[in-house]
């Protein structure tokens, strides 16, 4: 383990983590448009891709490539895996999902991601799951995970992120899983939505930050390095990168 409340990402193939019991308790929730449905922007992507935040439960089947409108994900270790709704237990869970959703919102303001809490109808569409734990959905990763996308040529991605972590830093989580899944790489700026995600970055408190040009690091297993990512532009990934 690392030095406590340290943000820490762990690499093995192409998937990543944030594990446990090293992340800060920062408060990062934003206020934006909690109902969670549509884009606060007034601006969408062309090519119809929205971000589906998912909250309500599952069932995955692993396969390659991995995509969203079937359910399938290509880094479970599971042949199935039956995800639960998240926190569904917590007394607190409606007040959680929209603080989760706001802080989402806040993070991607000035981008034109559509975020949705309902699943589209159509594709492509990324989906991040929330709920259960790394042992229901097949991975050695307690916090989160998606397929380190280089040039993102999989357009509906399924990332996830456990129940474990503290709902102040999902947010930043799912802004990461996202970038991941975009083709990022991860960066030592402690302020920045990437840092941790395969080295040894420690986050900051508060609501991460993306970057017009940005230092990125080799990842801890070199194959998931993604090229041309140094510096990286996280603005255009998530604007226009996103969008085609």
């Amino acid at each position: 383990m690392v030095e406590k409340l340290a943000l820490v990402l762990v690499v093995v193939g192409c998937s990543a983590h944030l594990d446990d019991h090293d992340v800060d308790g920062g408060n990062r929730d934003g206020n934006v448009g909690g109902d969670g449905s549509g884009s606060d922007t007034g601006v969408t992507c062309a090519n119809g891709r929205t971000l589906y935040l998912n909250f309500e439960g599952v069932t995955l089947t692993t396969g390659a490539p991995s995509d969203a409108i079937t359910n399938r994900v290509s880094w479970m270790q599971n042949a199935t895996a039956t995800v639960p709704r998240y926190r569904t237990n917590d007394v607190n869970r409606d007040g959680e999902i929209v603080s989760i959703i706001n802080g989402v919102k806040a993070r991607l303001a000035g981008t034109p991601i559509n975020v949705v809490v309902g699943r589209p109808t159509s594709g492509p569409y990324v989906m991040i799951v929330f709920g259960g734990d790394q042992n229901i959905v097949g991975t050695i990763y307690s916090y989160a995970t998606n397929e380190h996308d280089c040039g993102d040529p999989v357009k509906s991605d399924v990332g996830w992120i456990s129940d474990v972590p503290s709902v102040a830093i999902v947010a930043d989580l799912a802004i990461g899983t996202l970038g991941w899944g975009l083709g990022l790489n991860g960066t030592n700026d402690v302020n920045d939505c990437m840092c941790g995600w395969a080295n040894g970055c420690m986050a900051s408190a508060g609501a991460c930050t993306l970057s017009a040009s940005i230092a990125s690091t080799a990842s801890q297993s070199p194959a998931t390095t993604c090229p041309n990512q140094n510096p990286q532009n996280e603005l255009a990934a998530f604007s226009t990168g996103f969008c085609q």
